[in-house]
């Protein structure tokens, strides 16, 4: 989702405890990053890459992850060489176009108080407590975010554990991919804008905001566990296992859900459809949560007729 730069620190806006996080920060970072050493992946293992055909043309869809580091590169056989043989990059918002001060000044225009009010006035005092312990776990003074709605702060305080864990965001699939299609010349494009990414987050209720900081503020020190699990699943296409990590917790939230996930899912469907049917070839990024489940992009697809194989 959304790229921020706050605190001087740049981070990603896309059963049991650690899936409803899976969930919760999905809404924030989508996917998180990976582990060094998986070893060699099988042969019967898939990537996270799909080419969905048409009776004509056909394009390739990618499930991103936005964290990852630089021995994780490159990616699998079968990314690289769809990457190769594509001449356009679809992203979720064209990366050439949201700059970091851009993303950084709308962000701040939309994530601070207006009116006053504080963090510590829009949440009750448990999970303020918690945010103020867990910043300070962080090397935070809290008190430096009070200006701050709580979907900023959480999604600030996640991206700087996942920083200081050792993940870059500038190794994020998206990012990588897309530095990569400038350099060799492929043109851009995004499904969304960066206003509407931002707005997603804004326009929840002041409940679904706390929610979102306490369930990720619960969990922030069981993601360097978390995270590696997560990967090995995403690495290997086990596109159950990570249905199951990212939209477990979130659909027990179902307004969070509607908005971050279905909505999003079913208003990029027509613009994957023109480019089909206009033969581009191209290849569409979007976060892996999008992709998977009964309302993911790939899902939707099938249903609307089209062939679809991961690879």
């Amino acid at each position: 989702m959304i790229r921020i730069t706050a605190n001087r620190r740049q981070g990603h806006i896309g059963g049991g405890r650690l899936r409803r996080t899976g969930g919760i920060l999905c809404a924030l970072l989508l996917l998180f990053a990976p582990f060094a050493d998986f070893g060699q992946a099988g042969a019967q293992e898939k990537s996270f890459l799909w080419k969905v055909r048409s009776e004509k043309h056909s394009i390739y869809i990618l499930g991103s992850i936005h964290f990852l580091k630089k021995e994780s590169y490159p990616l699998k056989k079968s990314i690289e060489q769809a990457f190769d043989a594509v001449s356009k990059l679809v992203l979720e918002i064209d990366l050439q176009s949201a700059t970091a001060e851009k993303t950084q000044q709308l962000t701040l225009e939309k994530g601070l108080f207006r009116d006053g009010t504080t963090l510590q006035q829009s949440v009750d005092k448990e999970t303020y407590d918690l945010a103020e312990r867990r910043a300070r776990e962080l090397g935070i003074d809290l008190r430096a975010m009070n200006p701050l709605k709580p979907w900023l702060v959480a999604l600030t305080l996640a991206a700087m554990k996942l920083q200081k864990l050792g993940f870059d965001p500038n190794y994020g699939v998206d990012r990588y991919l897309a530095e990569r299609a400038k350099r060799n010349g492929k043109s851009t494009g995004g499904l969304e804008s960066l206003e509407l990414q931002i707005g997603l987050l804004d326009g929840l209720s002041r409940r679904d905001q706390e929610m979102m900081l306490r369930e990720t503020l619960k969990e922030l020190d069981q993601l360097d566990k978390g995270v590696e699990q997560l990967v090995q699943f995403w690495m290997k296409g086990e596109v159950g296992a990570v249905e199951q990590w990212l939209l477990a917790g979130m659909r027990e939230y179902p307004e969070v859900y509607a908005e971050v996930i279905v909505k999003r899912n079913r208003r990029w469907l027509p613009q994957i459809e023109k480019m089909i049917a206009q033969g581009e070839n191209a290849m569409v990024i979007v976060g892996a949560a999008d992709l998977v489940g009964r309302e993911g992009v790939i899902e939707l697809l099938k249903q609307l007729g089209y062939t679809v194989e991961q690879l």
